[in-house]
């Protein structure tokens, strides 16, 4: 942005009469600057349209700021609106006639304008492409958790939930889990959606050992029958959790899940594939012993 100054040059640098190259410098009563700021005429200042300063009704002819005059500045340091005082850089005249040095002065910069023009476009902030989008979209996305359930489920006469070593666990999770996860977002045009889709459990025992299956497993009923094995997701324990924490197993379901987007620019299609995803869920419970008499 393009600046008007009013420089306050050290006695001695003014131009000399009949050489004034238009510029406006005034010399301070005080030459060093030190007990107060110069004095600008604001007559010469006016008759080049660098001086918008609003005017009393009737004011008198000496317009001098800062000498008690009856201009009324907009801006409590007595200055007009956009001006201020400061040192400046100085060196020759634009003719070549003056001296170098500092100067002190008053610097005005022109004001806005109400309406600015928009900005453009290389100001704008940069549209984030499908891949961008997915990979805010994948960070997001929230998968449900595997819901523990496991039969026999008994209880021993110390309340502790159980199952029995050399019996057919049967293992699942909640149905209402096992469906594609999504999440999708958009600018402008510009969109990506990344959806997860569920492709395997894995269940492990807390006691070693472990058993994936291909799907989400099983509820067990009765009707299946007493020692019936699981048909897609089941397990046999061969020792009982004495002597782990608690006198119980912490067994883990995990459910594996395929990720992929898909995504546009606004023009074209584009999609990918991100690492595959777990979510995982644990529940404790005793891995009891059952002694059991046959009788001939």
């Amino acid at each position: 942005m393009a600046t008007s100054g009013i420089l306050l040059a050290h006695p001695g640098t003014a131009a000399a009469d009949g050489q004034d190259d238009g510029q406006v410098i005034v010399t301070p009563s005080d030459p060093a600057g030190r007990y107060s700021p110069p004095g600008v005429d604001m007559r010469v200042l006016e008759s080049q349209g660098e001086a918008p300063v609003e005017r009393s009704p009737g004011a008198a002819q000496d317009r001098q700021s800062g000498a008690g005059g009856n201009s009324k500045p907009k801006s409590p340091s007595g200055l007009p609106p956009g001006c201020f005082l400061g040192g400046f850089g100085a060196g020759a005249g634009p003719r070549g006639n003056g001296p170098a040095g500092g100067a002190f002065g008053v610097r005005c910069m022109p004001s806005l304008r109400e309406d600015p023009a928009p900005a453009d476009a290389a100001d704008a902030p940069p549209v984030p492409s499908p891949a961008e989008l997915a990979a805010q979209a994948f960070e997001q996305l929230r998968l449900p958790l595997p819901v523990p359930r496991h039969s026999p489920d008994v209880r021993l006469p110390d309340g502790r939930a159980a199952t029995i070593v050399g019996e057919n666990t049967w293992l699942w999770t909640d149905r209402s889990v096992w469906k594609p996860a999504a999440r999708r977002v958009q600018v402008g045009a510009v969109w990506a959606e990344v959806t997860a889709v569920p492709t395997g459990m894995t269940f492990t025992s807390g006691t070693g050992g472990s058993t994936s299956c291909s799907g989400p497993g099983t509820a067990y009923q009765r009707s299946f029958g007493t020692h019936a094995a699981s048909p897609d997701c089941g397990f046999v324990y061969t020792r009982s959790s004495y002597g782990l924490p608690g006198e119980q197993a912490r067994a883990e379901w995990s459910i594996a899940w395929s990720v992929h987007w898909t995504g546009s620019d606004g023009a074209t299609n584009v999609g990918g594939d991100f690492p595959q995803m777990l979510s995982r869920a644990s529940a404790t419970f005793a891995v009891a012993e059952v002694q059991a008499l046959r009788a001939r």
